[in-house]
Parts: structure tokens; C-alpha cells; sequence
């Protein structure tokens, strides 16, 4: 069976769809800057004024939040919090290989679909362009997430988890040095399902991907 995937230049979207699933990036990365003055002792000369630039604060990276959020059938609490980190750890490291993680500048991401099922990385390969970072990772210096975000409704007919919805939410500022940085958002969902040697993988998908100039979103 063959999906539609939707392209577009700032903004666009990919589609592998046996489900539907959300992962929106916002975020913003703020620059501080200060200076501090006090009173004038007596007799003493005013102070000259600091030739120093101002210091200026680099983003904080966020750290990815995981939480069920729905459940249809019964899941007891501590499989939830098993749930969560294994999915997860599905989720993060598609968002490390595709946006987040390795050395920039970098052109290659051959490896951004590991966690995917097989169909749906060779259908993912097409549409990388709005998967990944591949677009700005060659004038991408450096790469700091603002906003990670998996929120998970899971189906669990017989007391386990037989199937994941992750609606996520990814946000990252590109660093690109003498260009202007870009805040990059992805969100839609991911589709997830049990390996059969175990684990999860991502077998769906239904993303945008959108970018602004500058470091507030």
C-alpha cells in the first residue's frame, strides 16, 4: 500500500498513516544581557564605564518529558512508568538521530529511522527533507533543544500495553554562526507498535515540520 507524504519548503508535512499522531516543536531561546551601577562614595571618582561586552546567556537544552496520559482498557501504575521510559526511549532517540544529536555541520542522517519498523523507515527515507534536519544541518553549528514532549494514549485490552499513540511535541534552535539562527517546530504523532522480538518501534507517522528566523518562537 502506498501513503501520500505532503512536502513543503517552510512549512510541510509527511504522512504514513495507520492512525494519527501529533509533534510540535516550538521554543524559544532567550539572550540576557545586564550591567550594574551603585552609588558614588564620597570622595571618590566616578567609576569609567566597562569597555566588556555584556555577557550573554546560551539556551538551556530542555530535557524530553514522557507521560501516559490516556489509557483504554487497564494498566497497572508501575507498567505505566515502565511504558514510559521504553516508548520513550523509542521517541527520543528518533529525535536525537533525526534533529538533535551528532556532529554538525552534518549532511547525513542515514541513520535518523533506526526505531522505525521497516515499511515505515523505507517510506520515512523519501520525505527526509521534513523528518530531519537535513535541510539546515549543513550551515548548522550546534543544535539546542528548547521544548521535548511525548505524550502517550495507550491501548491496553488485556491489562498490557498493545499499541501507543505518541502525540509529541519538539522544538530546537539551529545555531548556524554568522547566519540567522533558525527555531525549528516538528509535531503531529507517531504510531507505536510492539517488535516482535520485543520493544517498540514507530510503524505511522503524521508530522509537519515548520521554521522561523531567530531564537523566539
Amino acid at each position: 500500500m502506498t501513503y501520500p507524504l505532503i512536502h513543503g519548503r517552510r512549512r510541510g508535512g509527511a504522512r504514513l498513516l495507520v492512525g494519527a499522531v501529533t509533534l510540535l516543536t516550538l521554543g524559544t531561546a532567550a539572550a540576557c544581557t545586564g550591567s550594574s551601577s551603585g552609588p558614588e562614595a564620597q570622595r571618590t571618582p566616578t567609576p569609567r564605564a566597562s569597555t566588556q561586552p555584556a555577557a550573554t546567556l546560551a539556551p538551556r537544552p530542555a530535557a524530553a518529558q514522557v507521560r501516559v496520559t490516556r489509557v483504554s482498557g487497564t494498566l497497572r501504575a508501575r507498567d505505566r512508568k515502565a511504558l514510559e521510559a521504553r516508548v520513550g526511549k523509542v521517541v527520543t532517540t528518533y529525535f536525537d538521530d533525526a534533529f538533535l544529536g551528532g556532529d554538525y555541520p552534518r549532511s547525513s542522517f542515514k541513520d535518523a529511522f533506526a526505531t522505525f519498523s521497516p515499511g515505515a523507515r523505507r517510506e520515512a527515507r523519501g520525505a527526509r527533507e521534513l523528518l530531519t534536519n537535513q535541510l539546515l544541518g549543513p550551515t548548522t553549528e550546534s543544535v539546542v533543544p528548547r521544548e521535548q514532549t511525548a505524550y502517550l494514549s495507550v491501548l491496553a485490552p488485556f491489562d498490557a500495553a498493545a499499541g501507543v499513540t505518541a502525540r509529541v511535541h519538539l522544538v530546537f534552535l539551529a545555531e548556524r554562526g554568522e547566519r540567522a539562527d533558525r527555531t525549528v517546530t516538528v509535531d503531529g504523532r507517531l504510531l507505536l507498535t510492539r517488535k516482535p522480538s520485543g520493544g517498540w518501534m514507530i510503524f505511522g507517522y503524521d508530522l509537519s515540520r515548520s521554521s522561523t528566523a531567530g531564537g523566539a518562537g
